[in-house]
């Protein structure tokens, strides 16, 4: 064999006829080897500290050079050197590894893009995105404050959903329970209706738990997110204000003008009482129109004959009763309830143009069955069928408000967390919040791009835009989520982590739950705008 080298050498060397067995032309054999290989089926071995390793040649491993500054194609004992270059750090535990190599590579790929976004809600958003990626799969959410979005949906692909109201009460102490409210505002609302002029209707939670005043109200909101003013100085004041504290209000609707009746806004609590108050809503106090004996009370909308139903959870601990529907005739008693056979765990109500009841069920809480939508027609005043909408295999699991869209669709927010699991630590279901549309086959397309969703419950349709309800944690046992949103400049992280996703020993799954807090603790320290403090809870 004789080295193709020689043609780079002056032409005297060029004839084969001058060389012999040790000549120049056998001679460079050695370097092209080496240096860019010969198709001689021999590898070049190189034996140190007792193990062989065969080696490519050096201009191949040239060509390869571009491969160490790629993310996607560096070997992975190159990663942290590179992740270097770009200012990042991969987070440990106790010298273990926390992200895996598909999160080590894209975090290394993606990192130069959010570091322009630190100190940014993006930035923090997208750096936690990372964390969705690994085996254990977080769903984790940022609690900033904002209590009611809007969405307009796209004909194709996802739309982002923006924040309309941020803006809470004012307090001379953050964290007192006996605070004194400067300015008064939403804290958490929870359920939403449209006026006939396009007013918002909001039924607020409060956090009269927290800070006394700051008791359940109704707050009516401007299609521009602008709160009713009253007093001098003007300051927010909610709707009906001399009415005693509502327990809670769980759910609104708006009753349209009928003939001489004004429109009419009704309002649920959760101790079971029925308000109601007319067009203009001047009036100091809400009028008391029965008491719903329900279980306890999940929804409520108007049908086309102005009667009210009432979605009752039923079966409770104590209470064997079947999830049912009151239906309220203002001005007659409330009678029978009828029950829903089929449904397991309702959370929201719909009525069409045609009487048609359209529920969402979450199922059973502790499985991890999808939700579904249930159709309920009323054939008689006590024969009412009912029929699941969608497949078997579907993205819902808690659909927590249902509303019309065009034709036979639907619109449908999805909390992604089940409210009435049982047990405390992990979950059984944990997806991002989403906004879904549901047509007429039962085709199911999420509409929304994740983020700033943490545990919505409520949601209605405004002219083309969707407004949506987000009271945070609602049911949380923890007071962080709450103070967050009554102290300027704080955000809660919220994680919740799925059963199936964690290991079954007792010590990995520990050490499982300290990476992933390690992990988010380390991002949001970096990532978080400098004015802001944010508090890390593990929910689930």
């Amino acid at each position: 064999m004789i080295s193709s080298y020689l043609r780079h050498l002056p032409p005297v060397l060029w004839d084969p006829a001058r060389d012999d067995e040790f000549g120049l032309a056998t001679f460079l054999l050695a370097f092209e080897k080496i240096l860019t290989g010969l198709d001689d089926g021999i590898p070049i071995r190189r034996t140190a500290d007792g193990r062989t390793h065969e080696h490519e040649p050096i201009a191949t491993i040239i060509d390869r050079i571009p491969e160490l500054f790629d993310p996607w194609r560096v070997p992975e004992r190159f990663l942290p050197w590179l992740a270097s270059w770009v200012a990042l750090e991969f987070p440990n535990l106790q010298g273990r590894e926390i992200w895996d190599e598909y999160q080590r590579r894209r975090a290394t790929a993606e990192i130069a893009r959010i570091h322009r976004l630190r100190g940014l809600r993006a930035g923090l958003d997208n750096a936690l995105d990372l964390l969705s990626t690994s085996t254990i799969r977080p769903r984790v959410a940022i609690d900033d404050g904002d209590k009611l979005l809007t969405l307009t949906p796209s004909a194709v692909g996802v739309a982002p959903i923006t924040a309309l109201v941020t803006q809470g009460p004012a307090l001379s102490e953050p964290f007192g329970i006996a605070s004194r409210v400067l300015v008064n505002g939403l804290v958490r609302p929870r359920c939403v209706a449209v006026g006939g002029d396009g007013s918002l209707f909001v039924g607020d939670f409060g956090a009269a738990t927290q800070v006394t005043a700051l008791i359940s109200r109704v707050w009516r909101v401007s299609p521009s997110g602008a709160l009713d003013l009253a007093g001098d100085p003007p300051v927010p004041t909610p709707l009906a204000p001399g009415t005693a504290d509502f327990t809670n209000v769980v759910a609104v609707a708006v009753r349209p003008k009928r003939g001489a009746d004004p429109e009419t806004l009704f309002i649920l609590d959760r101790s079971k009482k029925l308000f109601s108050l007319p067009f203009p809503y001047t009036a100091a106090t809400a009028t008391l129109v029965t008491t719903v004996p329900t279980v306890r009370p999940m929804a409520m909308a108007v049908d086309g004959n102005g009667d009210v139903l009432v979605l009752d959870r039923g079966n409770i601990v104590g209470d064997p009763a079947n999830p049912r529907v009151f239906v309220v005739r203002p001005g007659q008693p409330v009678g029978a309830p009828v029950a829903l056979t089929t449904i397991k765990e309702p959370l929201s109500l719909h009525v069409r143009a045609d009487g048609t009841l359209v529920i969402g069920d979450g199922g059973d809480q502790n499985s991890r069955d999808p939700g579904n939508l249930i159709r309920v027609q009323r054939v008689s005043p006590t024969n009412w069928t009912q029929s699941p909408m969608l497949a078997g295999q579907n993205p819902l699991v808690s659909p927590s408000a249902v509303v019309a869209a065009d034709g036979d669709a639907f619109y449908v927010l999805d909390a992604g967390l089940r409210p009435f699991a049982s047990g405390e630590g992990v979950v059984t279901m944990a997806a991002p919040a989403s906004v879904y549309r549901v047509d007429g086959t039962g085709a199911v397309r999420r509409i929304s791009d994740h983020g700033n969703l943490v545990f919505p419950t409520g949601m209605a349709v405004q002219g083309g835009r969707l407004v949506i309800c987000d009271p945070g944690q609602l049911e949380s046992p923890q007071e962080a989520p709450v103070l967050t949103r009554l102290s300027p400049f704080r955000f809660c992280v919220v994680v919740h982590l799925e059963e199936d996703n964690l290991p079954e020993d007792a010590v990995k799954r520990a050490r499982a739950i300290g990476a992933i807090s390690a992990g988010i603790g380390d991002i949001v320290d970096r990532m978080r705008p400098a004015h802001t403090l944010g508090t890390l809870i593990i929910a689930g």
